[in-house]
């Protein structure tokens, strides 16, 4: 007889990573399906070697550049995956995927927003799309158990729009950043400069060591420092004994049994290519909001034949993100041949946030919704804008040197409208290097996404003159859909099981046993990063399921 576990959670990424720890702290048996392998974070990647240790400084060799996607690079390409063995179709789109124990939590931008209670309640306000079956109410005990779990860094700042985390001390602004904060907020007002709230923790927190100001985020935390699932979560799923790990296990498809009820997750071992089964209780999807649809479409049979959970058709629809529509970089004059004191390491995420400004006292008058700045002052260990400046030779390194520390750089992000012609479907033809039927992606952005790219265009502009700051470089076309890599939507949650997949609780209305607790569920993107809400959503699930195994639900 085959081992049935309590519950079956595929994917070690944020959602899923979250599900599996809450469960085994719970007192259930776990087992935990992952698509790649288990790496070393300490020996598997090269934190901290210099460019110039690398043939093309860093850079994926050219003969390579096809296998990997734009975030990867020599220092930490291990655990991305190979997109050419990694298929999509359909219109222009980029999918950025990692696959391995922890997935993209190994390289995530650390950026740790709550959405706010007007974003679970967007259609109420603009009469655009559908409430969240949640409010901000329902979900801020979480949040708070979540941040006490795996360190968030920044400054209460008291703004309606931005919920306030229990914070560790922020790091500190840099003087660009000192200087952009004064202008903007003096001259623009309703304009705030705050700082970055990141998932690093800035002082020992819960048995992890503190950042060291390696600024290397982007390498892979080799110390545990910023939160990833590997370095927070894993041991303390594995110190309950309740966890089973399983790397190399690429999930297919969802099998359900006579009676209707998920039984098993079907997956292919990554090495030897054979097909196995993982059984459970409960099966829980927390693999990615597009993985995981992917593998409900995949899941069809006679009593769901658009799908396993697709009784209402929306499935694969209602797809959402972030447009990064602009960004924009210059120098500070005053700051010209100041010293730059390490301006390059500090940890990701801990720059500046401009929260959203647009569409809150005010309507716009062509785009609802809104948007918000990432960004910081200070250069990189291989400061880019070098390349703006013209000379060669020591008097280059030199003007170099003289900028290093007056650059301030901005980006922007803005929310994606949930439109049901933005969907992604199983293409009927190709196959991965498993075999298993790929998607095909559906994207393009719409009127509303349009507007407001222009709009973020022309604010980041007005805010660099009114910071006086001298334009070195500026992207005003919107990069294209997939690149925020904060897809959403596609499994969205809702009270009516006519307009939505999952209920209150990432519970399927037509399978009551599946799980769904990635950002698939999100109703509406917001303009704010997701992790930190996608990770709340898991833990809230994982409670609900806890509770209802124990009232015998579900065996």
């Amino acid at each position: 007889m085959p081992t049935v576990y309590d519950a079956v959670v595929v994917g070690s990424g944020a959602a899923g990573g979250m599900a599996a720890t809450e469960l085994c702290l719970k007192g259930l048996k776990v087992l935990l399906l992952e698509a790649g392998p288990k790496l070393d974070l300490a020996m598997d990647f090269h934190h901290h070697a210099k460019p110039y240790e690398f043939p093309f400084r860093g850079r994926i060799r050219p003969a390579e550049r096809a296998k990997y996607n734009y975030a990867a690079n020599e220092w930490n390409k291990p655990h991305f995956i190979n997109e050419l063995e990694h298929p999509y179709t359909g219109k222009p789109f980029v999918w950025v995927r990692a696959r391995c124990v922890g997935g993209k939590t190994l390289h995530w931008g650390l950026v740790s927003l709550r959405f706010s209670p007007r974003d679970f309640r967007a259609a109420s306000y603009d009469g655009y799309g559908e409430n969240w079956p949640i409010s901000y109410e329902d979900v801020e005990p979480y949040y708070t158990r979540v941040e006490r779990m795996i360190g968030v860094c920044g400054h209460a700042d008291h703004l309606e729009n931005n919920p306030d985390s229990h914070f560790l001390r922020p790091v500190p602004f840099t003087c660009p950043e000192v200087i952009f904060k004064k202008a903007v907020e003096s001259k623009l007002p309703g304009r705030h400069v705050i700082y970055g709230r990141s998932a690093v923790v800035t002082e020992p927190f819960n048995g992890r060591v503190p950042c060291h100001y390696c600024g290397h985020c982007g390498r892979v935390c080799n110390v545990g420092a910023s939160f990833s699932f590997p370095g927070a979560l894993l041991p303390i799923a594995e110190k309950t004994g309740n966890l089973t790990l399983r790397p190399n296990a690429v999930a297919w498809k969802v099998l359900t049994d006579k009676e209707g009820k998920a039984k098993s997750v079907l997956f292919v071992d990554r090495l030897t290519r054979q097909p196995e089964e993982a059984f459970g209780k409960v099966i829980v999807l927390g693999a990615g909001a597009l993985e995981s649809t992917r593998i409900l479409l995949n899941s069809r049979n006679e009593e769901h034949p658009a799908g396993l959970g697709n009784s209402s058709g929306v499935l694969g629809k209602y797809f959402c993100e972030q447009i990064m529509a602009g960004d924009i970089m210059g120098i500070v004059p005053s700051l010209r041949g100041r010293r730059s004191f390490a301006d390059d390491a500090r940890p990701d995420g801990t720059g500046i946030y401009i929260p959203r400004f647009r569409n809150l006292e005010q309507r716009h008058p062509r785009f609802i919704r809104g948007y918000g700045f990432e960004g910081g002052g200070g250069s990189g260990e291989f400061p880019g804008f070098a390349r703006k400046i013209p000379g060669f030779g020591a008097k280059f390194k030199e003007e170099v040197k003289k900028h290093y520390a007056t650059i301030m750089s901005i980006g922007s992000f803005g929310e994606v409208l949930p439109r049901p012609e933005n969907y992604v479907e199983i293409d009927p033809v190709v196959r991965d290097a498993w075999g298993i039927p790929v998607l095909r992606i559906n994207v393009e952005w719409g009127s509303n996404e349009l507007a407001m790219a222009q709009d973020m265009v022309e604010t980041q502009r007005e805010m660099f003159h009114a910071a006086g700051i001298e334009v070195l470089s500026e992207r005003t076309r919107p990069l294209a859909p997939g690149w925020s890599i904060h897809e959403a939507g596609t499994a969205r949650m809702g009270d009516d099981p006519k307009k939505s997949v999952l209920n209150k609780w990432n519970q399927c209305h037509d399978v009551k046993n599946l799980f769904v607790v990635d950002a698939a569920c999100f109703v509406n993107s917001t303009e704010k990063n997701p992790t930190l809400t996608i990770l709340t959503l898991a833990m809230r699930a994982a409670d609900y399921i806890a509770d209802e195994m124990r009232r015998g639900t579900f065996g």
